[in-house]
């Protein structure tokens, strides 16, 4: 959704990456294939190879539902023009002049460039015009891995849109599914996602709104049609995540991940223990064919993936950006007072400048280090090796400290009301 209608104009620094002015030094990128349960621990470096694995204990005979790279990215830019202003196909007047299909086209070369494995993809089919994203990523993989689509580890979503009335409930999520995989081309989608409450109701309809319980066995009649490895939610409330978490676990469903904006500019997810709750949690894995009936826990337990969206703050923790040269477009997530944001870039910088790394590379290894999968959203190639610049090292005990210490939380700002579609939007 978006509160307003972007200007005309083309003058920006949208696309371009934030170069410092002291010396950067590349990462590298040879460290050895590792997996991790749920979470890349404190100890670890976080690299292309690492890996978490979620779904299932950590027994000898316990198989994970899915691995994910612990650094993923977000291609809600791609087709997007009232966020990020894109300026190709079917939108070609957005304000990003080199937001285009070759940009993005560069941006995926330059992902299966740099993670040889497995690329982890997050998208919508809400992001873009009717599905836009996930067809131009679909082009995409047919184009370059038409024959090895197993590099892709793709999470998409499921919008609950007050058009979808409680009574077309479960075939309109079954259909949805159907229209991801068709547009996306893919035979498999790992992580199926509900991308928000949108009622702020946990068991009333809120109006022309499903209520969560509906959505749970919606959700399980497409799991059960296969295609599908998990399941996982978005933007919703820890007590709205547990409640779908344990309906999901009593049929059989294989809840995955929990996403929700995190990043210095909105900690809360860390600070109020939601990330430390996901990782704790027990998932039974099932086969769609015995939907109804839940196995018993996995011994260890079983965790979930936590993953962080906007965990630049769309485009403002990169450097820049500043209080006289702000984002464009509908930029919702992390719109708070310049002078918040001003002195955690100033203390990206300082430990920046000790790593030979960018703003971008530091606010995303702060991320890592508190068990999350940041996913930020590259526009071009050399956006995607800036983000990999967060990987192939890891910040100190000090300097991860010192972040916690300018970073926001429980935040209320007066710029945040003009985004109203946040109040009900945002849960998590």
């Amino acid at each position: 959704m978006s509160g307003y209608f972007v200007p005309a104009s083309h003058d920006g620094p949208f696309s371009k990456t934030f170069v410092p002015e002291y010396a950067l030094h590349p990462s590298e990128h040879n460290q050895p294939k590792a997996t991790y349960p749920a979470r890349l621990p404190r100890d670890a470096i976080p690299s292309v190879n690492a890996s978490v694995s979620v779904g299932s204990g950590s027994s000898t005979d316990a198989q994970p539902v899915l691995t994910i790279p612990v650094l993923g990215f977000g291609i809600w830019a791609w087709g997007d023009t009232l966020t990020y202003g894109w300026n190709g196909k079917q939108t070609p007047n957005g304000y990003d002049a080199n937001l285009n299909e070759q940009s993005i086209e560069g941006a995926f070369d330059k992902m299966l460039q740099l993670f040889p494995d497995r690329v982890f993809i997050d998208t919508a089919e809400f992001y873009g015009v009717w599905g836009l994203s996930e067809s131009l990523l679909g082009d995409l993989i047919q184009k370059r891995l038409r024959e090895n689509q197993e590099r892709i580890v793709l999470a998409t979503k499921f919008f609950p849109n007050p058009w979808r009335h409680p009574w077309s409930y479960p075939q309109c999520v079954v259909e949805a599914f159907g229209g991801s995989l068709s547009r996306t081309r893919l035979d498999t989608i790992d992580i199926w996602q509900l991308h928000g409450p949108s009622n702020g109701a946990l068991f009333g309809t809120g109006g022309f709104w499903p209520r969560l319980i509906t959505i749970v066995d919606s959700f399980a009649e497409a799991y059960r049609h296969g295609h599908m490895r998990g399941v996982g939610v978005c933007n919703l409330s820890r007590e709205q995540t547990e409640f779908m978490y344990e309906e999901f676990r009593k049929r059989g469903v294989p809840m995955v991940s929990v996403q929700v904006e995190f990043s210095l500019l909105r900690m809360d997810a860390w600070k109020h223990g939601f990330i430390d709750w996901a990782h704790s949690k027990n998932v039974s894995r099932q086969s769609p064919s015995t939907h109804t009936k839940a196995l018993p826990p996995l011994s260890p337990p079983p965790q979930l993936a936590f993953i962080a969206y906007s965990p630049i703050g769309l485009g403002r923790l990169t450097g820049k950006y500043n209080a006289h040269l702000l984002p464009r477009g509908n930029r919702n997530f992390g719109h708070i007072a310049w002078s918040k944001i001003q002195p955690i870039i100033n203390q990206l910088l300082l430990i920046g400048s000790q790593h030979g790394k960018t703003p971008t590379a530091v606010a995303l290894n702060w991320i890592m280090c508190k068990g999350a999968i940041p996913i930020p959203t590259p526009k071009n190639a050399e956006q995607v090796v800036d983000i990999s610049e967060s990987l192939g090292w890891k910040l100190t005990t000090e300097e991860e400290e010192a972040l916690d210490r300018v970073g926001v939380v429980d935040d209320w700002d007066w710029n945040l009301l003009q985004h109203w579609q946040n109040w009900w939007w945002q849960q998590g």
